[in-house]
């Protein structure tokens, strides 16, 4: 099992590059930023694993089924999951059944990596986050839980100024409730058979 956890994958994938291997086919999952006109971030992480020399390709995960999602994407080395809005995410990864598919795919080795929104999605929980993202752009959510492939929650884009007042809030209200991770934009987090690490 390798997952691989970002804030920006942009700003670090030259460092996570070394956790994957070279030429490697990627299932790039845009599915999140499909609430926002513009997505520069998404467009930089594509670019940013086709720099590196990945396979990549575009893989919605809307209106398919967990047996279809499986069968195609245990085709892929390494799947990829774009930053956005991560209640809008949490719930065509349910819709779908990524959230099960996903589930037995990192256990029989793919690669998982997230970007922001793809990285809170695999945590126990994505409620902490209601500050940083909006939850109504989801529609009709019926809980919050989240894939519980990991038993913490990532705070991407921890130490910017703009989030600042809303991750002490965040941190005050959810420390003593569920762990809580802080990413920066320059950090990333490994979770393999011996655990996890951040590496900065």
């Amino acid at each position: 099992m390798t997952i691989l956890l970002t804030s920006l994958f942009n700003a670090v994938g030259d460092k996570v590059a070394s956790y994957i291997p070279e030429h490697a086919t990627v299932a790039f999952i845009p599915t999140a930023a499909d609430v926002y006109d513009t997505k520069p971030w998404m467009e930089a992480d594509r670019l940013k694993l086709q720099e590196l020399g990945l396979a990549v390709e575009d893989y919605d995960i809307k209106n398919k089924t967990s047996e279809l999602i499986y069968a195609e994407l245990r085709e892929k080395a390494v799947i990829f999951v774009s930053g956005g809005n991560s209640f809008y995410l949490l719930k065509h990864a349910r819709a779908s059944g990524f959230d099960t598919a996903v589930k037995k795919l990192v256990a029989e080795g793919k690669i998982y990596i997230g970007s922001s929104a793809g990285s809170i999605l695999l945590g126990p929980t994505i409620e902490p986050v209601m500050a940083l993202d909006n939850s109504e752009q989801a529609g009709t959510l019926d809980s919050y839980v989240g894939l519980g492939i990991v038993d913490f929650v990532v705070l991407p884009h921890y130490g910017k100024e703009k989030y600042a007042q809303r991750y002490e809030a965040i941190i005050r209200e959810w420390s003593d409730k569920v762990s809580l991770k802080p990413l920066s934009d320059s950090q990333f987090i490994v979770v393999d058979q011996n655990g996890s690490h951040l590496v900065s």
